[in-house]
């Protein structure tokens, strides 16, 4: 469990983690929900269906409680193939990481992936492909290096984040930053950020935040595709091609 002390928070009709909440507190949260899956990672264990909400984000006066729950040890260990060749994989499809999508084993370098479409929701306030059908169309494209974009709405996310998150999607699991590596950056780009205003991270979320607060479009202003689905459910795919990353490949 976690603390972490905000103005206020909301969480959207979709069951996400949006906030309604500045530039300082997404920060926070993003390296306490870090820690959590440090701790998690460190123990041995994974995951293994690792989305927004899995969290549970409460409001103690003027903390977030911040835990990392359905840790999903019920759930078959791997994704099954049926003798047809059709791919069984549980979860939430936008969460979920390429390699698994084809049928390879959960290890806690998909928890990354899925942090970094956490880290993506908390920093732009929008759940990851929520204007597209939630189905084989968009797992193959996500195979091909389809990532939720940054170019939407006048949101503005702190570059050296930003890095941070496309790290955690690379295509090939062994780029992506291990939990203890995660961590160690966003603590590092918070003291900065927060302490140390010569810093590189204090002047961009100082920018950020002037940009976002005159531009940021309300969450309830966007229109959630009927088909985006953002429960853990069966998926079944078949004939998936071989995740590979993509230049520039944006919804």
């Amino acid at each position: 469990m976690m603390r972490v002390q905000v103005e206020d928070d909301i969480k959207n009709e979709n069951g996400g983690c949006v906030k309604n909440s500045n530039n300082n507190d997404r920060l926070r949260l993003l390296r306490d929900i870090a820690r959590g899956l440090k701790d998690i990672h460190n123990d041995g264990s994974i995951h293994r269906n690792f989305h927004c909400g899995s969290l549970s984000i409460e409001l103690d006066h003027a903390f977030y409680i911040v835990s990392i729950t359905d840790l999903g040890y019920s759930q078959p260990t791997n994704p099954n193939t049926t003798q047809d060749g059709q791919v069984q994989v549980y979860g939430v499809l936008p969460y979920v990481a390429p390699e698994v999508l084809v049928g390879n084993e959960y290890t806690q370098a998909a928890d990354i992936y899925a942090f970094g479409m956490i880290a993506y929701e908390i920093m732009t306030k929008l759940p990851p492909y929520y204007d597209v059908a939630h189905d084989e169309s968009l797992a193959s494209r996500i195979c091909q290096g389809l990532r939720p974009s940054f170019n939407c709405f006048n949101c503005k996310v702190p570059p050296l984040i930003l890095d941070i998150i496309q790290g955690c999607w690379d295509a090939d699991p062994s780029n992506r930053p291990n939990a203890n590596e995660l961590y160690t950056l966003l603590y590092q780009f918070g003291f900065d950020a927060f302490f140390v205003q010569s810093s590189l991270a204090y002047r961009q979320v100082l920018e950020a935040y002037k940009l976002n607060s005159s531009s940021f479009t309300d969450i309830k202003e966007i229109k959630v595709h009927p088909q985006a689905v953002y429960t853990s459910r069966l998926l079944t795919f078949k004939d998936l091609p071989n995740p590979k990353d993509a230049d520039i490949v944006q919804t």
